[in-house]
Order: C-alpha cells, then structure tokens, then sequence
C-alpha cells in the first residue's frame, strides 16, 4: 500500500513549499499531467450508461470506483517514473452542467462527453433558491468522495467537488443577461453572486462533515497539491468584463469563498490575461491557472513578445503563481531567464515526438533555474 507513498509526499512538501514562499525563482515543472485516467471523463462514460439517479442505487458508486481504481492502479508506475512535480489528483467533476444542476435542482443535459445546463431563471425563480443537501448532484458527489477514500492507498489527492466562481454560476443560473444587469440593476446580480458564493461553502461544510476522509493530506488539482478544505473555481468571466467590474462582481465574492474555506486554484482562460494583476489580488487566491483560447495568445506568447505585459505577468506572479499551460519545450530556454524572475508553475507540452530524455531535458532545465529546494 505504501510503496507510491514516499514519492507522493515527497512532491507535495515541494509544493507546500513553493506555496509558503514568496521568493521569485520559485518553479514548478510538470512533464504531461494528464498521465492518469481522467476521471472526468470516466464519470461522462457512466453517466452516459446510466443516468445519476440510477447510480444512487445502493452500492453502484462503490462498484463503479472500483473499477476506475483498477485503471488508476495500472497507470501509476508510469506516473511515478517521471521525476517532475506533478501529483497526482482525482477530481469530482462531470461537467459544468452538473454544477448547475445540483444548484438549482433542475436536471442537466448528457451527451455522454460533457453535461450542460442554461435554465435561464427569472428573478422570481431566483428567489426561491435553496441549497439542498438531497439533491441528487450532491448525493453523487458525497458517494463518489466515500468511494474514493475507501480505495485510497495513500497514492493520489482528493478534490470533493469544483466550483463554479461565484460570478461564473451566477452567469450559470440567470444567463447572459446578468452581464447587462451589472450595468442597469446590479442590486439583484450582486445578491446572487453573494448566494451562489454561500452555495459553494454550504457544499465545502456539507461534504466535509459527511465524507469519511483520512489525515490531512490536503486536495489537489490538476497536479497541484493545495492546504486542506481548498476549493477550485472555474473564473472564466474575469475575461468577459472589465477590470472595473471585475472588482466589484467578481473579486469580494471568490474571495469571500476563498477565505471561507482552505484558499482558492482559480482557473481562466488567456482571454482573461488582462486580468491578471487583479485575479492575483483576490483574497484567499492561492494559484492563477491560465488555459489557451484559439484566438487568444497563450502565456508564453505573450511573456516573449511583449515586455510590458511580461513585466505585469511576473507582478502578478510574485503576488500569486501563475501556472502556465502547454509551455513548448523548444521554447524553454528563451522562457527561463524571465519566469526565474517570478513564480511559475510550467506545465510543459508533451508531444509525440517528445523522447523520454528531452522530458528529463525539460525538468533538468527548469529546476536549474529555479530557486525552490
């Protein structure tokens, strides 16, 4: 049970370090995180089998963790072979419809990759909101977590459940509209974003008093080790308004949920890295993720190209690590000189013609300008 185990907490004592400290120089390197099943994805095939209210039934959620168990298993001693930072993590998670769903008691949408769920709710209906502990979504995700920790072998981390921000479900619930509602009624909007920040903390609490979990190995996201009671939120309309409105719609409400709990991975998209400064000021904010968007230049695009946004990338960084996506390894030698100047976590672009040396390249490359023992 325990051989995976010294590795395991090897890594996250390197993570718990980079987090405790503010030095630039701090680096993190993961070589193909999604070296493991996805669980998401496992969740979407099952789901697709059967709907969530079957699975309920007494004992097919055990059934069905012990079948991605042995998934997980047979993929670990890859895992562990690359020597990177990467950790190993199982999310809750199937698909934004879901979240929406267990939020406002209306069933979602399955086409057995994904889940979606637009009800579009006038303020009447908002009203009537209730967080409910039976809801189905909820009962799913408290299921699934006390399977996990039954197969846990002291080998991977636990994210119970991932949060929509409190701006994003809000957009979830009440629709587009919301975006001109800050403008022509912003009472109502902030009311919502308030309760939909309570929402996501009633979940924390009401999962953390009914899951049946071991020490306080802490949680983790997409290889990233975070404290215990961490949440992760989807914050992609950072990107769709302005820096002005993010202050007052989006800022005190991630931050109220942040603070509430363990601290916050807060995941955007590059559309939103104008917004980099200010999402790195969000209380509680513990990592900056950044994903690219086809029309949108990625990260590294713009820390080579463009000196003045570097420079407020690496502020940024210093105030909360940024973590980069799908960094290319031929750029990594023009990229190391600047992120040695902040604090990064490079999650580097495996491809196929990647051979396994130029992975140990890549990782050699980035510790040796980095600062972090």
């Amino acid at each position: 049970m325990k051989k995976y185990f010294a590795e395991f907490k090897k890594r996250i004592d390197r993570h718990r370090r980079f987090l405790e400290s503010k030095s630039a120089g701090n680096l993190l390197v993961y070589v193909n995180r999604y070296r493991l099943p996805w669980f998401d994805g496992f969740l979407h095939r099952k789901l697709a089998e059967r709907p969530m209210i079957e699975w309920l039934k007494a004992g097919r959620i055990d059934k069905m963790i012990a079948e991605y168990a042995t998934l997980l298993r047979k993929d670990r001693p890859q895992f562990f072979a690359i020597d990177d930072d990467a950790v190993p993590s199982v999310i809750v998670y199937w698909g934004i419809g879901g979240i929406t769903s267990a939020m406002s008691g209306i069933d979602f949408f399955h086409d057995g990759t994904n889940s979606w769920l637009e009800p579009n709710l006038t303020w009447a209906a908002i009203e009537q909101l209730r967080f409910d502990p039976e809801n189905p979504g909820l009962q799913f995700a408290l299921q699934i977590n006390n399977a996990l920790w039954k197969i846990w072998e002291e080998d991977f981390l636990i994210l119970p459940f991932l949060h929509r921000s409190p701006l994003d479900a809000a957009n979830g619930l009440r629709g587009t509209e919301l975006f001109t509602e800050m403008y022509s009624d912003p009472e109502p909007v902030k009311q919502l974003i308030n309760w939909c920040a309570d929402w996501s903390i009633k979940t924390e609490k009401f999962l953390e008093a009914n899951v049946r979990h071991y020490g306080n190995i802490g949680t983790g996201a997409w290889g990233t080790w975070l404290p215990a009671g961490s949440v992760f939120v989807n914050g992609d309309p950072v990107g769709l308004i302005s820096p002005e409105m993010q202050a007052e719609f989006d800022k005190p409400y991630t931050g109220k949920l942040f603070t509430a709990t363990g601290g916050g991975f807060f995941h955007n998209h590059t559309l939103g890295l104008y917004q980099v400064m200010n999402v790195a000021g969000i209380p509680g904010i513990l990592i900056q993720e950044f994903i690219s968007d086809p029309t949108s230049p990625n990260v590294h695009e713009v820390m080579l190209n463009d000196p003045k946004r570097r420079d407020e990338i690496i502020q940024a960084s210093l105030q909360t690590p940024v973590m980069m996506e799908f960094v290319p390894y031929h750029l990594l030698d023009q990229l190391l000189p600047f992120l040695a100047q902040g604090r990064f976590i490079l999650s580097i672009f495996y491809s196929e013609d990647m051979s396994e040396d130029m992975a140990d390249d890549a990782i050699r490359k980035v510790r040796s300008y980095g600062s972090l023992e």
